[in-house]
């Protein structure tokens, strides 16, 4: 390094110089030196942490991604299924009769002679859409006979629901059952 230095003062010109002289110019370097190389460890520091910061990022932005593809794909998926509920219900219009339907079914089920009543309930719109129903209690019936005329029910070709399903024991016989439900069909509106 002394030689160094000695190359450099003969370049400025000046061969001799005193010890406070060599001393400030070794602190210069030093500090030169100490500055440079805090300048480049804390630039590399920032770009690592940069680096890790975006390749965060980027993973986030990955897994949103994928979130977002599979909402995508259920949207999709629920579109296709409204739209064929939207044509099985448009089939139906003005041709379909909830109440003759389940009748029908009900005789298919050995029901028919069971049923206490089917009530026709008021209709109610929501959206595009009015909701028929109809409530039906069947009495004195066997569980397999109450499963089979659901599963009718929730077979049909038509739009059917079931809603507010009651099974009760008989207090006379316990193997027999009374059931009450609702089953509701839908038309569109407009």
């Amino acid at each position: 390094m002394k030689a160094f230095l000695q190359q450099v003062l003969a370049r400025l010109g000046r061969d001799r110089i005193t010890a406070r002289e060599r001393l400030y110019l070794m602190i210069g370097g030093v500090a030169t030196g100490g500055i440079l190389l805090y300048g480049i460890l804390s630039t590399a520091s920032w770009y690592g942490d940069r680096m890790r910061g975006l390749d965060r990022l980027i993973r986030q932005k990955e897994e949103a991604l994928v979130t977002l593809d599979q909402v995508r794909k259920e949207y999709v998926r629920l579109k296709n299924q409204t739209g064929s509920l939207d044509e099985r219900i448009r089939k139906d219009e003005g041709k379909f009769s909830l109440l003759s339907f389940l009748e029908s079914l009900a005789g298919n089920a050995d029901v028919r002679s069971k049923i206490a009543y089917m009530r026709p309930q008021s209709g109610v719109v929501v959206d595009r859409y009015r909701e028929t129903s109809v409530e039906i209690k069947i009495e004195n019936v066997t569980l397999d006979q109450a499963v089979k005329f659901l599963s009718s029910i929730e077979q049909a070709p038509h739009v059917l629901r079931v809603k507010n399903l009651h099974f009760r024991t008989r207090y006379a016989n316990p193997q027999f059952l009374d059931v009450t439900f609702l089953v509701s069909t839908y038309e569109r509106t407009g």
